[in-house]
């Protein structure tokens, strides 16, 4: 799949990537949907999902993954900045609010 970004560095999974997230909105928390990772960057994610999900700025999203099996799972902080069909699914742009760390373990374990 071939997503349209200009950044340097974006790692497109052949197979994505299972994991988790909920949405938050005026400090209320949604139950955790599923979701799978189809590519990554320090900065941002292209995840699908069945779920319809809000484009709002007031809504944030915490996604939960692990880019290798038995590796503590990352948990990051995110806005959701476009929504795409994807075959039965949607397929949502996230921009990770990653502190440099996060971007570094990122890399690293990719």
């Amino acid at each position: 799949m071939k997503v349209k970004r200009n950044e340097s560095f974006r790692y497109h999974f052949d197979e994505p990537i299972a994991g988790e997230f909920y949405l938050v909105k005026d400090g209320r928390q949604t139950p955790v949907g599923l979701m799978k990772i189809h590519n990554i960057s320090p900065s941002g994610m292209a995840i699908a999902t069945p779920l319809k999900l809000p484009i709002d700025r007031a809504t944030s999203i915490v996604v939960e993954f692990s880019l290798i099996r038995g590796l503590e799972p990352l948990k990051l902080n995110g806005l959701i900045l476009h929504e795409k069909w994807l075959d039965a699914q949607r397929l949502y742009g996230i921009r990770l609010e990653t502190t440099k760390d996060e971007q570094q373990q990122i890399i690293d374990t990719i």
